[in-house]
């Protein structure tokens, strides 16, 4: 697409598609940063024993929303703890070699378990154009017509399986178009297509970043994703909403990409860093965006968030009451 286009089309895009598709995907992110990043804070306090998980279905925490349960996965902490142990470890071994191959594994292991926690928000961010389609662009021109609510993110949100038959269909239509032909993971040496074969990037011996992993543990984690056969591992994505396809293509790009030197660097220009650099230091947070982009003074037109609940309820939740503590304990394997 022309990139003078490309801003219309976007604006365009969301608009069609309803706050909540904006607000739902926002909010799975946060809730995933906030687990992860609890267990980094816990990391860097030499206390790596817990983390915070958005627990919607604990008994200790209130009636949620229904969208909540509906953005967030089951995942296992099993991941969050390997990764914890494994980075610990990393810190205190002078072996270079070694430190590297913790990392992976500490890698793998925070992608395992934030790639299962993601698993519904994905969903509801790929199959979502197939599911306004056919089931929510008639309702919604209905709703204006009789000024009546419906449960529009119950539509979006609801499983794969649980699709009408047609939009299962569409569905897996889709998602191998997109990921064969659309989507790829921007990196500061090239846009990598998922859809196609892995390729390591100049200065990367495969054979050498491919040799046999030491450590068990790293050893027995990257075994649940990929194999030893290169040829397998690192071949195209065929449904980048594929679980177990889209983890095998993230384990095989860590351990092809791990020691390339462009993958450290600051992702700004330096100007930029260092305006972020300040703004941190003096405690200031990035302001959120309210409204759709403006073209030429004239703003697009927004649908009208009443007659989408959930989107209202996501705009003013907090997190807090549905956070709970969960041990790691180190005893259990």
């Amino acid at each position: 697409m022309p990139r003078r286009f490309r801003r219309l089309f976007r604006a365009a895009l969301l608009t069609l598609l309803g706050p909540s598709y904006q607000l739902g995907l926002a909010l799975a992110n946060r809730a995933i940063f906030l687990e992860t990043a609890s267990l980094a804070v816990n990391l860097w306090n030499d206390t790596p024993d817990r983390f915070l998980r958005v627990s919607p279905e604990s008994d200790l925490t209130p009636q949620p929303p229904e969208f909540l349960t509906d953005l967030l996965s089951p995942a296992d902490a099993r991941y969050l703890k390997d990764a914890a142990q494994l980075m610990v470890e990393a810190a205190k071994t002078g072996d270079r070699a070694a430190r590297a191959e913790l990392m992976f594994g500490a890698n793998i292991a925070l992608s395992a378990y934030e790639q299962a926690r993601a698993q519904a928000a994905l969903e509801l961010v790929l199959y979502r154009p197939v599911r306004w389609l056919t089931r929510v662009s008639w309702r919604s021109l209905r709703s204006l017509v009789t000024r009546k609510r419906f449960a529009r993110f119950r539509l979006y949100a609801a499983s794969h399986a649980d699709q009408p038959w047609l939009t299962r269909k569409l569905e897996d239509l889709w998602a191998a178009l997109y990921t064969r032909h659309l989507f790829a993971v921007r990196t500061p040496l090239s846009d990598i297509k998922v859809g196609k074969p892995l390729t390591p990037p100049a200065g990367v011996d495969l054979a050498k970043v491919w040799a046999p992993i030491q450590h068990e543990k790293v050893r027995k984690l990257a075994e649940e994703f990929i194999t030893e056969d290169q040829e397998a591992a690192t071949a195209g994505v065929a449904n980048w909403v594929s679980y177990p396809d889209r983890m095998r293509f993230i384990v095989s790009y860590f351990r092809v990409y791990q020691n390339v030197d462009a993958l450290y660097r600051v992702p700004f220009d330096q100007p930029i860093a260092d305006g972020l650099a300040e703004e941190m230091r003096r405690g200031l947070v990035p302001e959120a965006i309210g409204a759709m982009p403006s073209l030429r003074g004239r703003r697009f037109y927004a649908y009208p968030s009443e007659t989408d609940p959930d989107a209202h309820e996501m705009a003013h939740f907090d997190f807090e009451p549905f956070l709970e503590a969960i041990p790691l304990d180190p005893e259990s394997k």
